[in-house]
């Protein structure tokens, strides 16, 4: 079905009493998480302005997220579709139509209906994303500009049902990046497009498809060095047909003009006087050389028709005479001649050399010195905006018609013009302008324009009215990079800051702001804090400062602040009544803070404490169980819980208590207390990097439960608990933060995946992430995106999606590879019945009791026969999980388990995504002391391999080594005879030769491990691109030979250390190990 484009009507009026349903209206959407609102915006887009007559509406881009703003009602209307951060927007003439693309992963081309706000065409994965979009005068024709290399230009028809363009051009891999693009307003077939360095003409049809003309422009073009020609930011056509200006950053203008002579440059001047006399029909007068003419001037004035044009007379010049003396010789004597008839070949020629799309360099003009950064073409005036925030309006022959300087909101960024009806009147046509003083001192008439909005790069948003003598700010937002932000703890108040020091206080509910203050211009504010009763905030700095602000006005209340950390404040904490006052910095310390009832000073410094190698993921007060005194925890990425005793530290003296080993090799992520509210104990609850939630009992210590976290993408970097939004409402949530997406989770913790749900919140990167003080709303800052989103919380989706996930084990089922009739759930259910047998001993022939469970001791066993093998923590890991699962509520301990919770305790304690295969080659690379140069493999000597089993990771004993040998090299039952004849050190010599003398990654696969060969292709896979990426590193060619030697050698001594060290050690352990396990083995064979 075709979509054709209305004319767009005013835009409906909204009453002041609807408000509250729209609103309501925006969350209507079955997500967990709807976005109600963007603070901030992308100042590096334009800012469109989508006023029609007297309306004031705006659009701006915040991240993924388009927003349509009623700046005169102070609302928003957001336009959610993308999944990448936007790249490019446009609108169409009539601000009916609005066009957005962004680029990356499943990008998108989305053209919206300004009035609905909702799609009404959408291109997906388009190739290479988009960096430019442009529509034509008619909104019929959508151009868009690639934005990665190779860039492709394409002409959509985006009202037809077709979802490929009606024709694309690649463009040369030479030119530079594209990063602007426009049709010609009176000629849809004509577009331009620019780079910082390449101006590139195009001319399309359906028949010919695209042909585009590059013209040079360097620095021998116009004799001028690049340093003085500037780099190019936009282009724009004049109402001469053959014309386009470009603007540079040394603030000159480019005139392009085609090539072609005789019956075209004839045409052209046809079309422009024609032009002209169609815009003086919306216009009584129209200035033109400093002088005014009216219809009858400029009809006196046009060509002559018996085929010879006349120069133009005029008494004022431009700035640029030679060149026009020369355009005017050329305007002379050109006479008209028919030419003969020509193939169809000879046309296609001539209409490429002859184009008027085939231009070039014609002028150079210098009407200021700053750089210009916007260029705008309006009715019969050319707008320029530039780095010092001033706005020039120029005449078709790039006068000077007025200039407004007084704006002081930076460099400009986007220019846009208010669209007026024809049955309109504006303002300036009105009366009272004719007794207004000229701008000149000649005879002139008043300067008038539409109203428009300009956007600054220090993210300020303008509206300017009645010809510049009224100016209003609609937004100023923050210009950096905002990623500190905190909610009040009991009002709705959010306050946030940016990385150039400026804190901003809003209103949430009202979406007003409060109070705006700016600190510093070259320190980042990097965390913000409450205390308890909201009577100040903590503001962290970037450079280890500490500072304590009034909570309204934002002001410092402090002498002086606080400078005892040295670098980056990650985190900011109070206890429950702001006793304490607690720090982490970037470099891994902690700094504590007392407070003073009855001094001057509110807080007093205790110490600084190193208590971690790695950098600190999480930081909290707590409460002892006993007397209920604050304790403080950190929480490290080294796998270390520390936890300071504030009771016993003093001024420069901050105690710590013995710290806990909590993770073997995951890292942890981020913790804070589990809701006292789901249990009787007292937990806390970890998240590490392998997708896993952890509960510790807060005195012992102890992993009493782990459960399957959210997987969507990236491991979890932030949970927080979200406060109740009822009192009486049994229901609890976690909410987390990924690196892109932030998601809500029900409690208590069950590996349930349709407990949980997530949606992006900023594509790039998610910098932070608060709820509000009654859980209705969460609160995310993106980073360099300088955007906070405001997000209601539906939490009745989770709980219809919990419901429609199925009860009991269904959900567990799914996580199972081919569901309940899949092959690993039969196998489950063979190796359960199994263990049985095995427990109660195989070898028995009376009759046995088979019951649905089995002992907790069965428990690795079955895991390992499924293929997870736990270590030896990780198995006291579940065996802790599932013994004390009841013991608060029965006293007694639990010793068996059932197929039920133990599928579930599968699902829960086994990898995420099993075993990459880059970890496993890492992991080897790591140990491996040589390199095989023949195969580019990583490889270790046989008795390095036996003594790093041994000594490194969990203890492994001289019995266990001898055992897991022989059972992966299969000797158990293939040398059973052959073990009854050998002594000790017979049997650990004949198991030492089945091992290769030098092992690599892919045999210790393949031979040890007896790994599929599909899994061990995978590995050798990353194992060649490790290769390339080696290979790549270039030496020069002594230097190759010497790294090469020298590396050798250092092999060979390591290689000599070792062999003198630990194989004797070894094979003597072995040997005494062995006989055991020969003994065991011929027992076990004899009695089989």
């Amino acid at each position: 079905m075709s979509i054709s484009p209305p004319e767009a009507p005013p835009y409906p009026t909204t009453p002041e009493d609807d408000r509250e349903n729209e609103e309501t209206s925006t969350s209507a959407y079955a997500e967990i998480l709807s976005f109600q609102w963007c603070f901030g915006f992308n100042k590096d887009l334009p800012v469109l302005n989508l006023s029609i007559n007297n309306t004031k509406k705006l659009f701006f881009v915040a991240s993924q997220i388009g927003v349509l703003y009623d700046f005169a009602n102070n609302r928003q209307q957001l336009l959610i579709g993308h999944r990448n951060n936007i790249t490019c927007c446009c609108i169409s003439n009539d601000k009916r139509w609005l066009c957005t693309g962004d680029s990356g992963r499943d990008c998108t081309i989305i053209i919206w209906d300004t009035i609905t706000g909702l799609p009404n065409q959408t291109y997906f994965d388009v190739i290479n994303g988009t960096g430019a979009v442009a529509f034509s005068n008619d909104a019929k024709y959508l151009a868009t500009m690639s934005q990665q290399a190779p860039q492709i230009m394409s002409i959509w028809d985006w009202t037809a049902e077709s979802d490929r363009p009606l024709c694309a051009l690649e463009l040369r891999n030479d030119y530079s990046s594209q990063h602007y693009l426009q049709f010609n307003p009176r000629q849809s077939s004509q577009l331009v497009s620019n780079s910082t360095t390449q101006v590139i003409f195009y001319e399309w049809s359906h028949e010919n498809g695209i042909n585009y003309y590059d013209p040079e422009l360097s620095e021998r073009t116009f004799n001028t060095p690049r340093e003085k020609l500037g780099y190019l930011t936009e282009s724009v056509f004049l109402l001469h047909p053959t014309r386009v200006v470009t603007g540079t950053t040394t603030g000159k203008l480019v005139l392009w003009d085609c090539k072609t002579t005789g019956n075209a440059f004839e045409m052209n001047k046809k079309q422009t006087n024609e032009i002209k006399q169609n815009d003086l029909s919306r216009q009584s007068t129209k200035m033109v050389d400093n002088r005014e003419l009216t219809r009858d001037t400029l009809k006196s004035s046009t060509s002559t028709r018996s085929g010879t044009l006349s120069s133009r007379k005029s008494s004022a010049k431009t700035n640029e005479q030679s060149d026009q003396d020369d355009e005017e010789k050329t305007e002379k004597q050109v006479t008209f001649i028919e030419p003969p008839e020509k193939t169809n070949d000879q046309r296609t020629d001539e209409r490429s050399a002859f184009s008027s799309m085939n231009k070039r360099a014609l002028k150079l003009c210098e009407p200021q010195r700053k750089a210009i950064t916007v260029l705008v073409a309006t009715n019969d005036l050319v707008v320029t905006g530039d780095s010092d925030g001033v706005i020039r309006f120029f005449d078709q022959e790039l006068k000077l018609r007025m200039w407004f300087e007084h704006f002081r909101v930076g460099p400009i960024q986007s220019i846009s013009f208010t669209y007026t009806t024809s049955d309109y009147a504006p303002p300036y046509m009105s009366s009272n302008l004719a007794h207004k003083h000229n701008e000149s001192t000649l005879a002139q008439p008043p300067f008038a324009s539409f109203d428009f909005t300009i956007s600054s790069s220090h993210a300020v948003i303008a509206h300017v009215t009645q010809s510049g003598q009224q100016i209003s700010i609609i937004k100023r937002d923050s210009s950096t990079a905002i990623y500190a932000l905190d909610t009040h703890p009991f009002d709705h108040k959010l306050c946030f800051a940016n990385a150039s020091g400026r804190l901003q206080l809003w209103d949430y509910q009202q979406k007003t702001i409060i109070t705006s203050v700016q600190h510093t211009h070259d320190n980042a504010i990097t965390q913000l804090r409450y205390n308890h009763n909201a009577s100040f905030i903590a503001v962290g700095y970037a450079n280890g400062q500490l500072t304590l602000c009034d909570a309204l006005s934002l002001e410092s209340i402090l002498k002086a602040p606080f400078h005892y950390a040295k670098t980056t404040i990650l985190f900011i904490e109070f206890s429950q009544t702001s006793t304490y006052l607690a720090t982490a910095e970037d470099d891994y310390t902690v700094s504590v803070y007392r407070q003073n009832l009855n001094s001057e000073d509110m807080y007093t410094f205790l110490g600084r404490y190193r208590a971690h190698y790695k950098p600190i993921r999480a930081l909290f007060f707590g409460l002892t169980p006993d007397d209920n005194q604050p304790i403080l925890i950190t929480i490290g990425a080294d796998h270390i819980l520390a936890e300071y005793d504030l009771n016993e530290s003093e001024i420069d003296h901050l105690a710590l208590k013995p710290s806990t080993r909590i993770e073997q090799i995951a890292e942890p992520m981020s913790a804070c207390h589990y809701p006292s509210s789901l249990t009787k104990e007292s937990f806390l609850i970890t998240i590490n990097n392998e997708y896993k939630y952890k509960l510790y009992n807060s005195s012992t210590k102890m992993c009493r439960k782990t459960i399957l976290g959210p997987t969507f993408g990236s491991p979890l970097r932030k949970i927080g608990i979200l406060p109740k939004l009822d009192e009486d409402s049994n229901e609890e949530y976690i909410y987390f933060m990924t690196t892109d997406k932030i998601g809500l989770q029900r409690l208590p913790l069950t590996g349930n995946p349709y407990d949980q749900m997530a949606i992006i919140a900023h594509p790039n990167r998610v910098s932070d992430v608060r709820s509000s003080y009654d859980g209705q709303y969460l609160f995310t800052s993106g980073g360099l995106d300088n955007v906070v989103h405001m997000l209601r919380v539906n939490p009745e989706v989770l709980q219809a999606q919990a419901q429609l996930g199925g009860k009991d084990l269904i959900p567990f089922y799914k996580l199972l590879e081919g569901g309940r009739d899949g092959e690993i759930f039969r196998e489950m259910q063979e190796l359960f019945y199994y263990s049985q047998l095995r427990y109660q001993d195989i070898n028995r022939f009376d009759r046995r009791e088979v019951t649905a469970k089995i002992p907790l001791s069965e428990i690795p066993f079955v895991m390992r026969a499924l293929g997870y093998y736990p270590t030896e923590q990780e198995i006291d890991d579940m065996l802790n999980e599932v013994k004390f699962s009841t013991y608060v509520d029965t006293n007694t301990y639990v010793e068996n388990i059932d197929l039920n919770d133990f599928i579930k305790l599968y699902i829960n304690h086994r990898p995420a995504f099993g075993l990459n295969p880059s970890d496993l080659y890492h992991a080897f690379s790591a140990i491996a002391n040589q390199w095989d140069h023949g195969n580019g493999q990583p490889q270790m000597n046989r008795e390095n391999l036996l003594y790093l089993l041994q000594q490194y990771g969990e203890h492994i004993n001289d019995y266990e080594m001898a055992d897991c040998l022989s059972n992966l090299l299969h000797l158990n039952n293939e040398s059973t005879e052959m073990f009854d004849t050998m002594n000790a050190e017979d049997a650990c010599q004949f198991i030492e030769n089945q091992l290769p003398e030098y092992v690599t990654i892919q045999t210790f696969m393949e031979d040890l491990l007896k790994m599929p060969s599909q899994y061990v292709d995978q590995v050798m896979f990353s194992v060649k691109a490790q290769q390339r990426h080696r290979s790549s590193i270039a030496f020069p060619k002594e230097k190759k030979n010497q790294y090469s030697i020298e590396q050798q050698k250092q092999q060979q001594q390591q290689q000599q250390h070792q062999q003198q060290q630990h194989p004797q050690q070894v094979q003597q352990r072995l040997r005494s190990a062995m006989t055991s396990t020969t003994r065991s083995t011929t027992s076990a064979s004899n009695d089989s």
